[in-house]
């Protein structure tokens, strides 16, 4: 009989999840509180340039196989370019720019013979980076609860080497600064993505924005007899009790789902449930069900402040650029959407999050010129658009990652006040412990081992961390 599941939250997680039931033979019914699929990364539109943008940019590259499964599913990874290698351009006031060029070999090889040709370090830092780099591969470093900085400084990395090469990856993939970002988490991210192949290490480039990658979730799922409802939330679990046997004496009484209380008041005969759903709102959907659940309390939040500049004319030499000794910290060539805008990101941004949005774009531009002066003399500011995020990513420090719930969290009686497991529930989204940082991999990654423990197989192999 085909199972019918549950998956309550349409971002990229529970879109995952959706995708991987499907494919598992269940009937699927995908509920969104929302009025849009996405979750935290989204399409919005910027109504003063009347153009679609991205509420963040995410960055996505090669080693990304849970997203590219599911953009696969749904026929949109045709709106991603990947680079040839990895290329990444690290520049600075005065026009003074740096590039890292993975091209001339493969894979791991490419991006240390491209470390080696980069201009703006020393011989001996690029050197030192590249040591690590080996030892990272070789898997005999550990994080050992330290931040990044206490790692890099352990690892004999100079000042200017975490400053110049490593932060700006830290605050691109952990949203955190190097001081106060787990390490294990820096080690992960090394390992899968640089020290991985040439396919891993490139960047996707989005030709569409997010939404565009993600909405046909609603049509794929009718076509394999599933449904979508959004603007609905999963506000209650009805569980009954039921008692296993493992042995002639030995008995067990779990819980188990049996019917789930939507809205509009409407209630669901279901075999599993997967809470792919924020902190907060797990926690009153589980109050709200009677299941008593006392998870650690969440780390704090660490913000992102997008910036859409719209200028006159297309400018940009590069598809996207670290910038170094700047507030600004990456920014994108967004050509491929609209001619002429580019979108930056301050990550771990609350030392500007609570600017005012002139003040922001003023800032963003007048750095950009000083950046790229060179290229910049010409062009005029149209318009300009701030989008903060002040809860963007949760703060996984080396106290925080590790308190991380996993997926199988109600299925385990000793997480603190919970008298009997829930058997055919479980939980996704990137807050959980997935090894990764909180990015749309590490959701899509959940989603999919949200399935195999409610199912109880694995479904692909994960690959090494």
């Amino acid at each position: 009989m085909q199972p019918h599941i549950v998956v309550a939250g349409a971002g990229w997680a529970g879109i995952s999840a959706a995708i991987h039931a499907v494919r598992r033979g269940a009937r699927v019914t995908l509920v969104e509180e929302r009025p849009y699929v996405g979750g935290r990364a989204r399409s919005v539109l910027d109504k003063t340039a009347n153009v679609m943008v991205d509420n963040g940019q995410h960055v996505m590259m090669g080693c990304y196989s849970d997203v590219l499964t599911v953009l696969n599913e749904l026929g949109t990874t045709n709106f991603l370019e990947r680079q040839r290698a990895l290329q990444v351009i690290f520049a600075e006031r005065g026009g003074t720019t740096a590039k890292l060029d993975a091209s001339a070999l493969p894979g791991k090889l490419g991006v240390v013979y491209g470390l080696l040709k980069m201009s703006g370090l020393s011989f001996a830092a690029k050197r030192d980076i590249i040591r690590l780099m080996v030892r990272i591969q070789r898997r005999v470093v550990q994080g050992s609860g330290r931040t990044c900085y206490e790692l890099l400084r352990d690892e004999q990395q100079r000042e200017a080497a975490i400053t110049r090469f490593w932060e700006p990856v830290v605050l691109a993939t952990l949203n955190m600064s190097v001081r106060s970002a787990d390490a294990d988490l820096l080690l992960t991210v090394m390992a899968r993505a640089f020290l991985g192949s040439r396919d891993d290490a490139a960047m996707l480039i989005p030709r569409q924005g997010l939404s565009d990658l993600i909405d046909p979730i609603g049509p794929w799922l009718q076509r394999h007899g599933s449904v979508m409802q959004l603007s609905t939330s999963v506000d209650r679990l009805h569980t009954l009790p039921e008692t296993t046997t493992t042995d002639a004496s030995t008995h067990s009484t779990t819980l188990r789902v049996n019917r789930v209380v939507i809205s509009d008041g409407t209630e669901l005969d279901v075999d599993g449930v997967i809470l792919a759903v924020p902190r907060k709102a797990l926690d009153r959907l589980l109050q709200n069900s009677s299941i008593p659940i006392e998870f650690p309390d969440p780390p704090a939040q660490s913000p992102i402040v997008s910036v859409y500049l719209h200028y006159d004319r297309p400018w940009m030499p590069t598809d996207f650029a670290a910038c170094l000794g700047t507030t600004i910290q990456w920014v994108f060539d967004k050509r491929r959407q609209r001619p002429g805008t580019v979108a930056l990101t301050v990550s771990a941004g609350d030392n500007i999050v609570a600017a005012t949005s002139d003040d922001i774009i003023k800032l963003a531009d007048r750095e950009l010129r000083d950046v790229f002066s060179q290229h910049m003399s010409a062009v005029q500011l149209t318009s300009g658009l701030v989008i903060k995020e002040k809860t963007a990513t949760p703060a996984f420090t080396p106290v925080t990652a590790r308190q991380r719930p996993p997926g199988d969290a109600l299925r385990n009686p000793g997480i603190r006040r919970m008298n009997n497991a829930v058997n055919n529930v479980s939980l996704a989204g990137d807050w959980l412990d997935t090894g990764l940082p909180a990015t749309l991999e590490g959701a899509a990654l959940s989603g999919r081992r949200a399935v195999e423990i409610l199912l109880g197989e694995r479904l692909t192999g994960d690959r090494p961390s």
